[in-house]
């Protein structure tokens, strides 16, 4: 009965992600909101120096996960995080400029190309800017399971990334609507980007993760949850029995 009651819970959450992800990111960082707010002003500290601006990105996930399963947001963490995430997130730092340079340097090359030809020019820059939706969707994937699978490969921390946000097209577009919702009002109120945003951010990736791909996701089971390795025990043991 009460994993038939988790079961059940997980398939409204999934319904209706982004509704979810919002409430949950904003009672974590509400709880935290001291530590996460220090937590925010170092992160933002760390990204303009640039060298450090992937670890800490990083860390800042890796902390909003300690906060997303009831650990608590440590800022002591975050600077084990750091180190402990710096080749591994540089890794996919550089995944992340390469492909953003390229897609915005296609952006502006096909925009002044094909500008005599207004056709042209609205079907390719339309064309250009929804892959680099995708391609942000795909960035607030593929950060959370870096972090929550460090014994992943990063060529397979992509392609998982890749498979969840072609998979789910409609609900990786509404995570990026309110991400960059968030970003909007954060810009508005630059208090809260110096702040929230990259904390908040982390949570709502975070959070998403764990509805979409709780086994990327890695979150421990709560009261109810079977993991999925321990569903795939218990199937392999009715076969072995029915054997």
């Amino acid at each position: 009965m009460v994993s038939s009651n988790a079961d059940a819970a997980q398939r409204v959450r999934t319904l209706n992600p982004q509704r979810y992800t919002f409430t949950r990111a904003v009672q974590d960082w509400y709880y935290g909101l001291i530590p996460l707010a220090a937590l925010n002003i170092i992160w933002f500290a760390l990204v303009i120096t640039i060298v450090a601006g992937p670890p800490a990105t990083a860390a800042m996930l890796a902390v909003a996960r300690d906060a997303a399963i009831g650990y608590g947001a440590e800022p002591k963490n975050f600077y084990i995080y750091l180190r402990q995430y710096f080749r591994r997130a540089w890794g996919l730092g550089i995944i992340t400029f390469l492909g953003t340079l390229i897609l915005v340097t296609d952006l502006r090359f096909y925009s002044d190309a094909l500008g005599g030809n207004p056709l042209l020019f609205n079907v390719g820059v339309f064309f250009l800017l929804y892959v680099l939706v995708v391609w942000i969707e795909f960035l607030l994937v593929a950060w959370p399971i870096m972090v929550d699978r460090p014994e992943m490969r990063l060529r397979d921390v992509v392609r998982n990334a890749a498979i969840l946000v072609l998979k789910t097209p409609a609900a990786s577009f509404g995570l990026a609507l309110l991400v960059a919702l968030v970003a909007i009002f954060s810009l508005a109120l630059a208090f809260l980007l110096a702040t929230a945003m990259a904390a908040f951010v982390a949570l709502l990736a975070q959070h998403y993760l764990h509805i979409q791909a709780p086994v990327l996701a890695d979150f421990p089971p709560t009261v109810g949850e079977v993991t999925a390795q321990a569903k795939l025990e218990a199937a392999d043991d009715e076969e072995e029995q029915e054997a």
